[in-house]
């Protein structure tokens, strides 16, 4: 989305507006008229939408706004703060631009119907006037002495180029848009106005930042910290907005209006304290021509008690001679130790080993045994089953035999039945054959009596008809026995040969389980007869395991009761040794130790002539406030100097010099110091900040430090030390 929205004029021209600026305006407004009470329906508004033409149209905003800063320039009284029509809108927008013009904007070419409308070029031209002439106006009424008559505009100038000055940097800022657009200005501006909310850190990481975009956001991020974020965002900063950096400038410089020392005053401050330092170098050069005094004397000392610690020396030299001679013997007692150890592990692996054979034969035992039972057991079953079978099978043959036996009878009948239905049939047709003889002699020897036994004729046909009737029964109850005879005898064949199908099956499956049982049999045979040799073996093996085991034990407890002997001997001749050894170690030891730690404490804190030097990074005062800068530090003796450089150190004064015998020394952490490896030396003054480039330099320098504190006692121990005892002597 583009910055700058372009409109088209009534008469064909085209008008321009920033929506950076929509926004700032926005925002400033909807902080300064936040609380009005008139205008808590309108507010806040949407900086990224059209609200503020809307609000501006209503005519009540813009009196507001310029009341906010000129108190009743607008009457409020004659304000329709409620506008029932255009009319009274219009009434609203007259008594604005009336005020406006009152307080210096420039209303050329802009009307209430303008206002109202919300044309956007004249309505962000008039309220920038507006909001201008009040930031302008609160500083045309602030004291500024000799700039009382300067322009509101020049004097953020000249206020913002002082600040500058006054930070070491060479920059001037002439205009409001290009000569902030990397925001370098505003960072130097916003440490130097608030130095205890903004560190020379922080300033120098915006200094190291690259990108103009990310530099604008720090610099905002402490101008909220400032309560002064107003009118601009990054992106306003980078791309120049003179309006709204002019606005930000203003609100920077209501809040903090002073410019800091001059350069004048800075420089007497200087002078005082370059004075100050002149006084104690000399006074710590006069005090170190005193301890170079002491410190003579002192090795002198030293001396004496080195030649002293050289005979304790050699003395603890023939202790440690004798002790390792003792070491040594102690050594191939151990060793032997070692030899009867590994000897008696070698007879504990081969008895476990015959151990291990002599149960895995006892296990394989077992399972033969196991298996036996198993074989036993299955046996037993198999036969109970073979008599169950024998028993069913001749069961199932009685049964199939008497079902048999039941089918011939069947038959028979059924063939009795038959023979009998015949005999039936041929006595039937036999006394019709003669009933039809008899009536058809009747008929040739009557037949001249045929109308008169017209009667019996039908009664006879009738009968005739009876007799075909029943003679059709007959045969077709014939056909049906025949058919019943014929299945029953393919029935019974059937079945008959299902028999003796099943008949030859069963044979043939009990004579296979017969052939299995004595397969199974014989192998069973063959493995009780391979048990007992295996078991024979067994015994045969087991009784030389125990001949063997019985001579390995009377062997192990042989080598025990020897090796206990030569060890007891061995223990006995080793601790006669190191008793003797370590009594007469103990006491050279002691009195070496005795000797040494006199010695060591009379002359540890003395040495002199070494010095400790490096570069240390120190906290302190320069132009654009407290900041860290590295220093090359030189402790000698109890004396802590330090200069702007090594090349430095013989011709020039130290920048600080710090007199560690009377001074503090403190650890101090991180957040207190915002720097790693940093400590603390207070000479009762000033308090001085010190930092390392790592822990291991930081304690270095703390150590040393803390020698140099007690030198002066140091050297006054060694000079009194025939007058009296250390306890006497003060300590830090």
């Amino acid at each position: 989305m583009s910055d700058i929205n372009q409109i088209k004029g009534s008469a064909g021209g085209t008008h321009t507006y920033s929506h950076a600026e929509k926004r700032g305006y926005c925002d400033f407004i909807n902080q300064e008229l936040a609380e009005d009470e008139h205008l808590s329906s309108l507010l806040p508004m949407d900086p990224m939408s059209d609200d503020l033409f809307k609000v501006v149209s209503k005519g009540i905003l813009l009196c507001k706004l310029i009341n906010k800063t000129f108190e009743d320039q607008v009457p409020l009284n004659k304000l329709n703060f409620k506008p029932k029509n255009t009319y009274q809108i219009n009434e609203n927008h007259d008594l604005c631009i009336k005020a406006a013009i009152e307080i210096g904007c420039s209303v050329v070419n802009i009307g209430g119907k303008d206002l109202e409308a919300g044309v956007p070029h004249l309505t962000m031209g008039i309220l920038w006037q507006i909001i201008k002439r009040s930031l302008m106006y609160k500083i045309e009424n602030m004291d500024l002495g000799e700039l009382g008559d300067v322009p509101p505009e020049q004097i953020l100038l000249r206020w913002f180029n002082a600040h500058l000055r006054n930070a070491g940097h060479s920059k001037t800022v002439t205009n409001f848009s290009s000569d902030l657009m990397d925001a370098e200005a505003y960072a130097i501006l916003l440490s130097s106005i608030s130095p205890e909310k903004i560190s020379s850190d922080e300033l120098e990481s915006a200094f190291k930042q690259t990108k103009y975009l990310a530099r604008a956001e720090m610099v905002l991020d402490w101008a909220e910290r400032l309560e002064c974020r107003k009118f601009v965002t990054p992106q306003d900063i980078v791309d120049g907005n003179p309006n709204l950096n002019l606005a930000f400038v203003a609100c920077l410089f209501q809040k903090y209006p002073d410019i800091g020392p001059s350069q004048d005053a800075i420089a007497k401050e200087l002078e005082v304290k370059l004075s100050d330092v002149d006084g104690l170098l000399s006074d710590s050069l006069a005090e170190k021509e005193a301890l170079e005094n002491e410190f003579n004397r002192a090795r002198m000392d030293f001396d004496a008690l080195s030649s002293e610690f050289n005979e304790v020396k050699l003395k603890y030299d023939d202790a440690v001679s004798d002790r390792d001679q003792l070491l040594k013997s102690k050594a191939e007692f151990e060793e032997l130790l070692d030899a009867g150890r590994t000897k008696k592990s070698d007879l504990t692996d081969k008895l476990n080993s015959l151990m291990s054979e002599r149960d895995d034969v006892k296990s394989r035992l077992e399972a033969e045994k196991k298996a036996r039972q198993e074989l036993e057991e299955n046996l037993q079953n198999l036969k109970l089953e073979m008599d169950q079978y024998d028993s069913d099978s001749s069961d199932r043959i009685k049964n199939l035999s008497e079902e048999l036996d039941s089918t011939l009878n069947l038959r028979q009948e059924l063939t009795e039945k038959l023979a009998q239905s015949q005999s039936d049939l041929e006595k039937a047709r036999a006394d019709a054959a003669a009933r039809v003889a008899a009536l058809n002699e009747q008929i040739e020897n009557e037949i001249s009596l045929t109308a008169d036994l017209r009667s019996q004729l039908d009664s006879t046909r009738s009968d005739i008809e009876e007799a075909r009737r029943r003679i059709q029964e007959a045969e077709q109850t014939k056909d049906d026995l025949f058919k019943l005879l014929t299945d029953t005898i393919a029935e019974l064949e059937t079945t008959k040969q299902n028999a003796k199908e099943m008949e030859e099956r069963l044979r043939a499956e009990i004579a296979a389980e017969i052939a299995e049982r004595e397969e199974f049999e014989r192998l069973l045979a063959e493995k009780i007869e391979e048990l007992r040799l295996a078991l024979e073996n067994w015994d045969a093996e087991r009784q030389k395991l125990l001949a063997r085991i019985k001579e390995l034990e009377e062997e192990l407890a042989a080598t025990k009761t020897e090796m206990r002997m030569k060890l007891d001997e061995a223990e006995k001749e080793k601790e006669q040794a190191l008793a003797m050894s370590d009594a007469e170690m103990r006491r050279l030891l002691e009195e070496a130790e005795r000797e040494k730690n006199q010695a060591l404490d009379k002359v540890r804190l003395l040495l002199s002539g070494n010095q400790k030097q490096g570069y240390l990074f120190h906290f302190e005062s320069t132009l654009v406030g407290m900041v860290w800068k590295k220093r090359f530090f030189v402790l000698r003796d109890n004396l802590l100097s330090w200069y702007s450089k090594e090349k430095r150190i013989g011709g020039a004064k130290p920048k600080g010099v710090i007199y560690c015998e009377k001074s503090r020394l403190y650890e101090i952490s991180v957040d207190e110091a915002k720097r790693d490896n940093c400590f603390q030396i207070d000479d009762g003054n000033i308090k001085h900040n010190i930092a390392a480039e790592s822990p291991e330099e930081m304690k270095s320098w703390m150590t040393e430090i803390r020698v140099a504190k007690k030198k002066k006692l140091g050297v006054q121990v060694v000079s009194d030390a025939k007058k009296g005892p250390l306890s006497k002597s003060p300590r830090n």
